[in-house]
């Protein structure tokens, strides 16, 4: 496996941890918990992503942030089924995983 220096967010990366902390360490991480409650694959059904890299890396400002990847390192993100946009709140129910792909194509729809 050959790790890209640059992820995400042009962030670097710095260490990787084992997926199963998801389901310790990080159930109740505010943003991954997401991941620990709905899943790792991409919630649209045609796409079939799924994160399997958990990643800790060093972001533009400094700061590190952690993050799950897929096989091909594609950022992993948090979508609101309901967009805020359109009224949706950032509870857990109206929070479902999504590849960045999936995620920029689907936009502030439904």
């Amino acid at each position: 496996m050959q790790i890209p220096l640059k992820l995400g967010h042009n962030f670097t990366f710095h260490e990787m941890f084992d997926i199963s902390l998801l389901n310790t360490r990080f159930s109740t991480h505010k943003r991954l918990r997401v991941f620990h409650n709905h899943g790792t694959r991409c919630a649209m059904p045609a796409c079939g992503k799924e994160g399997v890299y958990l990643i800790k890396a060093k972001n533009t400002d400094g700061g590190f942030h952690i993050d799950l990847y897929t096989n091909e390192f594609e950022l992993m993100t948090i979508d609101h089924i309901m967009p805020k946009s359109k009224g949706g709140t950032n509870s857990l129910e109206n929070l479902q995983p999504m590849c960045h792909s999936c995620n920029t194509k689907k936009a502030d729809k439904i």
